[in-house]
């Protein structure tokens, strides 16, 4: 996200304070839509937008100098540095240091991967490979904004040499074709991608997002010219511009995005660039206005400083941040952002041309070789932990110690899970087992519980976990970025078969973050983005209610002839915090850490609720089937617990520590399966007395 936004060099297009304030419109539709999604649901499309402005006006520079025989490789590429390097360089240095003093060392573990990727413009293809269930938290990475940097960047590398090539005399009549051709390609590719479950590579990569640029550039190859009166100037001004606020308005997160859900944006940016062609329509004059060129001038910087703004902030704080706070925030973004802008940007942009431009090319580049280097450093050294000290460090280590002793070996992603799968408490050689503990990572996390439990019994256990899916026959489980989530259905198939071939099975166990496949409403979980439950079986995308999909998965479990009991274990209470990370945090700065040990109850029991009712309502068909709420052990109706006999019971926001299941899980076991106690029976009154 950048595009240059210095003056008009000599035999190029005049300054336009109409982009200045388009980049406004783009940059403040990102910045609120980071701080206050509700407000701007669709602003991630301002991205786009920069990428339009930045095809229209770097194309143009490109192609008018090679038209006049003034081309230099070297000289291009130094006036990108000089435009973008220096205040990149005081961005990533202000995050390296914060994330020093502020990050535990899994979470810094990850952003050193993307300090040394961001030094090579990689972020992109660094989020796009990382992008999964086992990365700690993507959406809360300091610096997964400069993803859009990377995707600029590496277009700007291959666009020059293709340029290079059409600006040959027999093939310059071609570049339009070829622009638009490529556009196409690049569109269609994007929209493939959105439809077959490759979104992510659709969101970080640049040839899906290729044609966004080009959507710009072709207006600067100049084949459309201008227009040609003030009234399509008008028009076309205010045409553009409803499209991108109806964008910005009517897209959302569960949007499938780019490809054709991004053309509108797109589109609408073209017409504005292209109505300011030669003229100053009055449907852009807000464009133009002092206010939103001021803005404009300092979008870039703040674009850099309000992303890592917000998540240090919601780092120190260890909550989410209140309305006010974000507002805050923001406002101080705001003024770091002016700052850069006229201490760093203006000095740098300003320097005379050097008599050597490659050797000061190489100067403005090298400092980023340091973080490629400290960030490969963090990541090797796992998030340097002796920055803390050894009570911080149990507390932050939690999350990868107090789990499943078999989590790695048994709890899969992405591939269907294995037949001759995790057994507990069987011996080598046997066939069936007793216990099956069926369902998602929060299945996985009360797994050391039911084992402790069924050992007290002299029975096995098998586990059949896998991320992001649920217990449910016939569900399509989807992802917002990624589609739907590998390997679910098939297992699905595996474990009902095993229900089916099993005489020796006594109990199904399922388990799961229920909330996430109902709605995930209330949304405050920034680091897991909301599921959706689509229904395999109907045509098209049909919602799957939970409860009808839970019945119907009840329903096969009786058709497969099993005798087995069946429990539903519902929803472990979803924290606003991490308890172990708040604990650890608390110690490194000295704070007390009484406020983890309890969480607010209100969010996570309006998230609870709900699924726990549709849970209720599958069930109402089905009394022999046992159900336990955790949450009715865990909250009152003003908080929730964290800590158990001085053990923390969670080891991140929302699942189970071992700890915490083999103190709980028992327990809730034994509750749900317990035979109800007879109704009572009333006295008998006995015939009546005589009257004395």
């Amino acid at each position: 996200m950048t595009t240059d936004g210095t003056a008009a060099m000599p035999g190029e297009a005049r300054h336009r304070r109409d982009i200045d304030g388009l980049r406004a419109l783009a940059v403040l539709a990102i910045v609120i839509y980071h701080g206050f999604p509700k407000w701007v649901p669709g602003g991630f499309v301002g991205v786009d937008v920069f990428f339009v402005i930045s095809g229209f006006l770097i194309i143009g520079i490109i192609v008018r100098a090679r038209d006049e025989g003034r081309f230099s490789y070297l000289r291009f590429y130094l006036r990108r540095a000089r435009r973008i390097v220096p205040a990149y360089l005081v961005v990533l240095t202000a995050i390296a240091g914060l994330s020093l003093w502020l990050l535990l060392p899994l979470r810094l573990t990850w952003v050193g991967a993307a300090l040394a990727a961001a030094g090579l413009f990689l972020t992109n293809l660094g989020f796009t490979i990382s992008f999964g269930y086992f990365t700690p938290a993507v959406q809360q990475n300091p610096l997964l904004h400069l993803w859009s940097l990377g995707v600029e960047e590496q277009f700007y590398l291959l666009w020059p040499l293709l340029l290079a090539f059409l600006s040959l005399a027999a093939l310059r009549r071609w570049r339009f074709a070829v622009a638009a051709g490529l556009a196409i390609l690049s569109l269609a590719g994007a929209q493939w991608l959105v439809s077959h479950d490759g979104a992510v590579w659709s969101f970080f990569l640049l040839p899906p997002r290729a044609w966004e640029f080009l959507a710009g550039g072709i207006l600067a190859l100049g084949a459309t010219g201008g227009p040609r009166g003030a009234l399509a100037a008008n028009a076309a001004a205010g045409i553009g511009l409803a499209m991108l606020v109806g964008s910005m308005a009517l897209l959302n997160e569960a949007t499938p995005f780019p490809g054709l859900a991004a053309v509108p944006a797109c589109l609408g940016a073209a017409l504005v660039l292209w109505s300011g062609i030669g003229r100053d329509p009055v449907a852009s004059a807000a464009l133009r206005s002092p206010p939103a060129v001021g803005v404009g001038l300092i979008s870039y910087s703040l674009y850099l400083w309000h992303w890592p703004a917000l998540i240090f902030a919601r780092e120190y704080a260890q909550r989410d941040l209140k309305p006010l706070e974000i507002a805050g925030v923001l406002a101080l973004s705001a003024v770091l952002a002016a700052a850069s802008w006229r201490f760093v940007e203006q000095p740098w942009r300003r320097r005379p041309a050097p008599p050597r431009p490659g050797r000061t090319l190489a100067l403005t580049l090298s400092p980023l070789l340091v973080f490629v280097a400290l960030g490969a450093a963090l990541f090797l050294t796992h998030g340097l932990p002796q920055r803390f000290s050894p009570a911080a460090r149990q507390a932050a280590d939690i999350e990868e110690t107090d789990i499943n002793p078999r989590r790695l070996e048994c709890f899969v992603n992405g591939k269907p899970v294995q037949a001759d799968g995790c057994r507990y408490g069987a011996a080598a050689g046997a066939k069936g087992y007793d216990v099956l503990v069926w369902g998602d990572s929060h299945a996985d996390a009360v797994v050391p519980g039911v084992v402790d439990w069924a050992k007290a019994r002299g029975w096995s256990v098998r586990e059949a976990t896998e991320g992001g899916c649920p217990p449910l026959v016939g569900a399509r489980s989807m992802q917002p970025k990624t589609g739907e989530i590998r390997g679910c259905r098939a297992s699905t198939r595996l474990v009902m078969n095993e229900i089916a071939a099993d005489p020796k099975l006594k109990l199904i166990v399922l388990a799961a973050r229920w909330p996430l496949y109902d709605g995930d409403k209330p949304y405050y979980d920034t680091g897991n983005p909301p599921h959706s439950m689509l229904d395999a079986a109907a045509p098209g995308d049909r919602v799957y209610p939970l409860d009808e999909a839970l019945a119907r998965t009840l329903a096969a479990i009786a058709a497969s002839g099993t005798r087995a009991q069946v429990l539903v274990l519902g929803p472990v209470p979803e924290l606003t915090f991490s308890p172990s990370y708040c604990v650890a945090m608390a110690r490194h700065l000295g704070r007390s850490e009484w406020p983890c040990w309890d969480a607010p109850a209100t969010l996570p029991l309006a998230r609870a609720r709900p699924a726990e009712a549709q849970i209720a309502t599958a069930l109402a068909a089905w009394p022999d089937v046992k159900v336990f709420y955790p949450s009715r052990r865990l909250c009152t109706q003003t908080s929730c617990l964290t800590v158990l006999k001085h053990r923390l019971i969670y080891f991140d926001d929302d699942h189970l520590s071992a700890s915490g299941a083999r103190m709980l899980v028992p327990g809730w076991l034994d509750a749900a399966l317990r035979p109800p106690a007879p109704a009572p029976v009333p006295p008998s009154s006995g015939p009546p007395r005589p009257p004395r």
